[in-house]
């Protein structure tokens, strides 16, 4: 028996250590006012997590599979946005403006995956001239785009289910079915073997840079996801939404149990990670603390992510 919750210790002392940082950040908080238990509030931290979250599914399968991460999400994720706008205004039906997200998505990470995979340059490189090239455009040619109240965007995306955010329900499933996929499948067990050991993988006959490549236009497509997720929610969709957001991202998978090399992650972990971090913003205003210290805190949760991934990695 203590053999036993020794190694769930072990497997999820982390993961449950995540879960004790949010119960004491929520009591804390709600004891300093009572109001941040409020419905208000849980809807607040639910579209925290219902955006960013998305962007972690797509890139804990870039992580998983050895290829670090996508920095572009984020400016992708909000030129998916306003296309999707820009199509509304248009008066395009929606499924075309489904694909026409997705397909853009999966362009943007097939551009990353050629850069990665085929050309060989660094990821953090890679993405981060797709991000560049990708936000410098956007820019350039589109500002801010409204959203049209009545569109099945507006009327069927936004609301909620059981008193939470559909967006936030959206995030649920993508993360659920996409752990499954990862541990339960044996499309799953080639990624973490690729991302584990690429010569081990060589020799069991997987293809690594398919695979990759796979992972990374993966990732484009749920950041399209995201973008339609970024259009619901407000009366028009600006370019620059998302400063920082890829390093949130990041900071979640780190601090979440994915392995920064590749091969290891735990998507429980990555749930109570996300569950934080969505809920500090929030926290931090219920404190009275100016949301200027919220980039300084990011930036150290990044740091300490960053430092306890090294360790387990060392193990």
């Amino acid at each position: 028996m203590r053999s036993t919750g020794f190694s769930v210790l072990r497997r999820h002392g982390s993961t449950l250590a995540l879960a004790a940082l949010w119960l004491a950040l929520v009591l804390t908080t709600a004891l300093k006012s009572p109001a941040f238990l409020s419905h208000q509030t849980l809807i607040a931290v639910a579209f925290n997590m219902a955006f960013v979250g998305i962007l972690v599914v797509g890139v804990s399968v870039v992580m998983l599979s050895g290829a670090e991460f996508d920095l572009s999400v984020g400016v992708t994720a909000v030129a998916a946005a306003l296309i999707a706008a820009q199509l509304l205004t248009e008066g395009m039906p929606f499924v075309v403006v489904l694909a026409a997200v997705l397909v853009f998505g999966a362009l943007i990470g097939a551009v990353n995956a050629t850069l990665i995979v085929t050309v060989k340059i660094h990821p953090i490189v890679a993405t981060l001239g797709t991000m560049f090239l990708v936000s410098g455009t956007t820019r350039l040619f589109i500002e801010f785009v409204p959203i049209p109240r009545s569109s099945f965007l507006r009327q069927h995306i936004s609301g909620d289910v059981f008193g939470v955010p559909r967006v936030f329900w959206i995030m649920i499933v993508l993360l659920v079915v996409t752990g499954f996929v990862v541990e339960r499948t044996r499309l799953g067990r080639h990624i973490v073997a690729v991302g584990g050991n690429q010569q081990a993988a060589l020799v069991r006959g997987l293809r690594p840079g398919r695979i990759q490549a796979g992972a990374l236009v993966f990732c484009g497509l749920i950041a399209g996801v995201a973008g339609l997720v970024l259009a619901s929610q407000g009366d028009i969709v600006q370019s620059t939404l998302t400063p920082g957001t890829e390093f949130r991202v990041i900071s979640i998978l780190l601090l979440g149990g994915m392995a920064l090399t590749g091969g290891r992650g735990n998507f429980v972990g990555v749930l109570a990670a996300l569950l934080l971090l969505s809920t500090l913003p929030t926290a931090i205003v219920t404190w009275g603390v100016s949301s200027s210290w919220q980039p300084v805190i990011e930036g150290l949760v990044l740091a300490v992510a960053l430092a306890v991934n090294s360790v387990r990695s060392a193990r």
